[in-house]
């Protein structure tokens, strides 16, 4: 190996051990290109302002060649700023240290000669593929107006305008519909040709000495292309006979070709829509902290959505199903048309990130336990909470992971045992539960550096706050559950309080419960 092949095989190993080298191409990345990052959201707004104001200037110019000095100097800052997004679209579009080293590699397990000549034409190859892409052709483009000398290149200006594709979402859209139907495009656009082609020979052949105003081969290719397209100026209008016939042919093509056009564009918006909603759905997720993610929209998890929604919880609702969706999403709640089991998803939702919990709450026992599982391998923290068909599944769930699972069917059977046995009781459960009284149930914790750690109970006043302590759930004991605790019990961080009252009762304890200890 050459001395020469030898310092690109070092700088490629030293590239790809510098964490300062990484740490800057993320963020160019993240700036130019992360569709959820606020920081690319300011970015493009700047990049907007400045590409409509370097164009007003452009046209500016033309009737004022000699310019102003803040004019000037705003144009060359412009073009300053665009040779430096052009250089870090460049640099960022590949890896070319990973490109060499993998091409290193290869030939090195392979027991073969490595080529300097070969990775570096693959390096090429692959920043050649970023330099004639439609994108960056436009953001070439848009430089070359500034370059004085040449003044015919001022034409190019309006390739600024075009730059604007990149920070206009729905602009983005639309040329991403453009190339993913291509193959469509292209074919259309032969058929065109093949018709505007036939169509302005016909008619130059026929009302060329007839007709004083088609006297070149470019006046029959604009004629043809004005009524293929239905605009009828009038300026050109066939005298002959067989001209006539052309031109009602040329009509009709024409309509048939913009029909098929509108259609290939309409129906690729309609899917493109569905994904635009849904990034920005994602983007909605992004800014919450600390939410809850429902998997199952049904009839557990419309009725559960409902309750911690009114509590004033961030929620999260995914379904596979589309009018759920819909359904949640016209309550005022986030929803996702998603497979919930899927770890991409999940992941996308920031399960194990910034939801601090997840309910399975679908009708489906195996669905539920896979979601579990798939929440469980992304975060060891987050809290599980299952709904189980069948109780005889029931211990799967924990195996799988789930902090807690809970049987419906279960549920019901108790409450219909306890309306026999008790009705009373029964009738006073179900007005607390479905807050006909006022009454609730609620969970307060105490954190680490509330005013209420290392404090007797008789410290929270219950009595004067018309409040019931209704037991106190502690973790790290043999026994976890202390029921109806006495009032010289000393209270610890993350200890959970089960109180029962009034809901804006309880909202003033759990104020108190946020100041934290002057010790």
């Amino acid at each position: 190996m050459g001395y020469i092949t030898t310092l690109f095989v070092r700088f490629a190993y030293f590239l790809d051990a510098s964490i300062r080298y990484h740490r800057a191409k993320e963020f160019c990345r993240t700036l130019l290109e992360s569709q959820h990052s606020k920081l690319k959201f300011y970015f493009d707004i700047f990049m907007v302002l400045l590409v409509v104001f370097s164009v007003l200037f452009l046209l500016y110019e033309v009737k004022h060649p000699d310019g102003l000095p803040y004019l000037d100097a705003f144009v060359q800052f412009s073009l300053i700023v665009f040779v430096i997004e052009y250089l870090l679209r460049f640099w960022i579009y590949s890896d070319s240290h990973k490109l060499f080293l993998e091409a290193y590699d290869h030939a090195t397990n392979n027991d073969i000669p490595f080529s300097l000549r070969r990775a570096l034409f693959i390096i090429i190859k692959k920043k050649l593929d970023y330099i004639f892409s439609p994108l960056a052709i436009i953001d070439l483009l848009a430089i070359l107006p500034s370059y004085r000398p040449l003044r015919f290149l001022r034409i190019f200006l309006l390739f600024r305008i075009f730059k604007l594709f990149r920070y206009a979402r729905s602009m983005k859209t639309f040329t991403e519909i453009i190339t993913e139907k291509k193959f469509e495009l292209f074919t259309l656009a032969i058929f065109a040709s093949f018709v505007i082609f036939t169509g302005s020979s016909a008619i130059y052949i026929f009302e060329t000495h007839q007709n004083p105003k088609i006297n070149t081969l470019f006046d029959a290719i604009y004629w043809a292309i004005v009524t293929m397209g239905t605009v009828g100026y009038g300026d050109i209008v066939p005298v002959t006979t067989e001209g006539m016939v052309v031109s009602m042919l040329l009509i009709i093509f024409g309509v048939a070709i913009i029909a098929f056009l509108t259609s290939i564009i309409v129906s690729s918006f309609q899917s493109k829509l569905i994904e635009l909603k849904e990034s920005r759905t994602f983007a909605d997720v992004d800014k919450l902290e600390n939410y809850i993610v429902i998997c199952g929209y049904g009839r557990v998890g419309e009725v559960v959505a409902k309750m911690l929604h009114e509590d004033g919880y961030n929620l999260v609702i995914i379904d596979n199903d589309p009018s759920k969706i819909k359904l949640a999403q016209q309550r005022g709640l986030i929803g996702i048309v998603a497979d919930a089991s899927k770890s991409k998803i999940l992941g996308a939702l920031g399960v194990g990130k910034r939801a601090a919990q997840i309910i399975c709450a679908t009708n489906s026992d195996e669905l539920n336990v896979f979601i579990t599982l798939t929440a469980r391998s992304l975060s060891k923290q987050i809290i599980i909470i299952a709904r189980v068909i069948k109780n005889t599944h029931k211990k799967k769930y924990f195996l799988a992971g789930a902090n807690y699972a809970f049987g419906a069917d279960e549920t019901i059977g108790l409450m219909g045992a306890q309306y026999i046995d008790q009705p009373i009781s029964y009738a006073a459960l179900e007005e607390m539960l479905t807050e006909n009284t006022g009454v609730i149930f609620d969970i307060i914790t105490i954190h680490e550096h509330s005013c209420f750690t290392n404090k007797t109970i008789e410290v929270l006043s219950l009595h004067e706050k018309r409040l019931l302590l209704f037991g106190i759930l502690r973790k790290d004991e043999s026994v976890p559950f202390h029921f109806n605790p006495s009032n010289d019990f000393v209270l610890k961080d993350h200890d959970m309080l089960i109180i029962m009252g009034r809901k804006h009762h309880i909202n003033i304890l759990r104020k108190l419960n946020d100041k934290r200890s002057v010790l």
